[in-house]
């Protein structure tokens, strides 16, 4: 939400009370024009996120938009021992700029590594802010820490009668006396500038911006806040007469209403089941479907776009804000997305239909949002209901949208349970591909059995298709699988029973479990823990399920020298049986030819690709004319 314009509160509020406030400590920043970016350390890495409002940012948001890649690189960069550092509990929010371009106001340089440290936000076990800190100190040290440029505080302290009444005369002018001391041309200096006239007001002895070296240049304005013990007031003082140019907004509203209206229109006699999807995360299978339905409709309707001009303003023709094809894998919607008109549209399908809207707008009408949902349920129910991951856990978002539309109850009601009694004989657990059995997985193993000593029992968890990209990554069936846990299990005792199951949802492993047994710690990686966690720390499944108090998840950490199954299969496919054996249990050594049979078969059967002529976006234009 936007911060409350001073002059305006100066106007609306009694004149005694605002004198009042006027006492209290003030803390003077400038405030960047520049998007806001998020990030908080997890333990299975960061979460980003593009406000304080929004959910945490997916791989569909990136590709809408590339305007995060620069930030989300640089923290991915940062060492380790940095990134140790940062508090799990803390989300630090930043002003960001990756080029100039960028921004509505012409600066003259972008901040150190394109961040500015605004704020830190503390945040609860509810996932809510608990508190948000603004301590010119802490921030100061947090910059130097990450290496980004710290916040630009103009003034910290309580003013005196002089500001007080600068501050009092500057806005109690009139529009008209605001324009003849501050409207002029820089180039001739005749006046000072309101840039000037404000940082100067606080702090007599600056003499630069944060991204200008002088203060004759337009900045976005200064955030001034009132600090009255563990209370703080926010305001932005800004140019008074700063007016916002709808003309091109209108124009780009227009062009979105039409164009998605038209691809609505298209939608609604789309068959959603002539798509045959091969992706497995719930994002990449999103952007599968609506590049496929893309296509079709650009098939049919490229010449509607010649000329089309969707953007509206000059910042947003920045790189930084162009689609992201970096997710994007189908190659005859990045032949289209090459045009920047068709770029433009498929930010826009991919952004109006990812998520069903609750309020009518100026551009949405009633009608419109209600067939636009309905559509939006229906691609839902394609990537959802379908999906098929042999190693994917739904995440909680994900995995209750699932059950959502596959059983039409409430969500609190969406787990199967078998059998509520507990289990009579307590074990681990763990969920993997094993393709092939590695010396990792031993170790991962061997590491849940020790915390507690008891048993373990694996899921494994086989998809009834395949698609592409499998004959190497998934050569192995799950008769060869079953064959290697036993011979494995005979080498490591601790190990007690194999399951196989047709999907990961949490209840679906413990039917399998019970009577039989009842499972006390889950052990996962750490890039799993969150997504994990979702399931097992849900109150509502825990009273479904009737787990033991005790079971949780149990966090393994991933080192680099953990063992990656991609090397076992690349040494057998390199006829390398010595390092097949440094690599993998001695229980399975036996079974070298077997493995190196099979996954050369796997790969020898690899469909050749159907080469498909696609015509470019000025090739179609000529077609139609």
């Amino acid at each position: 939400m936007a911060l409350q314009k001073l002059r305006e509160y100066f106007n609306e509020t009694n004149r005694e009370s605002f004198i009042d406030m006027l006492k209290n400590r003030v803390l003077v920043t400038e405030k960047v024009a520049a998007p806001t970016f998020l990030v908080r350390r997890k333990s299975d890495g960061f979460e980003y996120y593009k406000s304080s409002n929004s959910d945490k940012l997916n791989l569909v948001d990136r590709t809408i938009i590339s305007l995060y890649e620069i930030a989300i690189n640089y923290m991915q960069s940062l060492p380790t021992t940095i990134k140790n550092e940062m508090p799990d509990d803390w989300r630090f929010g930043f002003e960001y700029l990756p080029e100039l371009g960028a921004s509505k106001i012409s600066y003259g340089t972008t901040p150190l590594n394109n961040l500015i440290l605004t704020h830190i936000q503390q945040i609860g076990e509810n996932g809510k802010v608990k508190k948000t800190i603004n301590d010119p100190e802490i921030l100061k040290k947090w910059s130097k820490t990450l290496n980004v440029q710290a916040p630009n505080i103009v003034f910290d302290g309580y003013l005196s009668q002089l500001q007080k009444d600068e501050l009092l005369e500057l806005l109690g002018m009139s529009d008209r006396e605001f324009s003849d001391s501050f409207d002029y041309l820089i180039e001739t200096k005749d006046k000072s500038s309101f840039t000037s006239k404000i940082f100067k007001l606080f702090n007599p002895s600056i003499s630069t911006s944060s991204l200008n070296a002088d203060l004759e240049s337009e900045i976005d304005g200064l955030i001034v806040n009132f600090i009255d013990g563990k209370f703080m007031n926010s305001f932005k003082l800004e140019d008074f007469n700063r007016t916002i140019n709808t003309e091109d907004q209108k124009e780009s509203s227009h062009m979105y209403q039409i164009a998605v209206t038209d691809f609505l229109e298209y939608l609604t006699q789309y068959n959603l089941e002539d798509i045959k999807l091969e992706e497995e995360n719930a994002d990449y299978r999103y952007l599968e479907t609506m590049s496929v339905i893309f296509n079709s409709y650009i098939d049919k309707n490229s010449s509607k776009y010649i000329g089309v001009n969707f953007e509206s303003a000059e910042f947003s023709a920045a790189e930084s804000f162009k689609l992201n094809i970096k997710y994007i894998k189908n190659e005859k919607t990045l032949k289209f997305v090459a045009n920047d008109v068709l770029a433009e549209l498929f930010k826009m399908i991919l952004s109006s239909f990812r998520k069903k809207r609750t309020k009518a707008t100026n551009l949405i009408d009633e009608d419109t949002m209600k067939r636009m949902n309905e559509i939006i349920d229906k691609i839902n129910e394609k990537i959802f209901v379908e999906q098929t991951d042999e190693n994917s856990i739904y995440d909680y978002q994900n995995f209750m949208l699932h059950n959502k539309i596959k059983s039409s109850v409430d969500l609190n009601e969406a787990l199967k349970v078998n059998h509520v009694e507990q289990g009579k004989q307590p074990v681990n657990m763990f969920v993997g591909r094993f393709q092939p059995f590695t010396l990792g997985h031993a170790k991962v193993l061997e590491t849940i059995h020790k915390e507690n000593g008891y048993p373990v029992v694996v899921f494994l968890v086989k998809a009834k298709t395949k698609k592409k990209g499998d004959e190497f990554s998934r050569p192995y069936d799950e008769s060869t699988q079953i064959d290697m846990f036993n011979n494995v299990k005979k080498q490591y005792p601790f190990l007690k029973e194999i399951f196989v199951i047709p999907t990961g949802g949490i209840d679906t492993m413990f039917n399998e479990m019970r009577p039989k047994y009842e499972p006390i710690l889950w052990g996962t990686g750490s890039d799993r823990m969150s997504s994990y966690g979702y399931q097992v720390n849900n109150d509502s499944y825990r009273d479904q399920l009737n787990v033991r108090a005790d079971f949780g998840l149990f966090e393994i950490p991933r080192t680099d020298d953990d063992i990656s199954a991609t090397a076992v299969r690349n040494a057998l496919l390199d006829s390398n049986e010595k390092q097949f054996q440094n690599l993998t249990p001695k229980a399975v050594h036996g079974m070298y030819k077997e493995l190196k049979s099979k996954i050369e078969d796997s790969m020898g059967v690899v469909a050749e690709s159907v080469s498909t002529e696609i015509m470019t976006f000025e090739q179609f234009i000529n077609k139609d004319i």
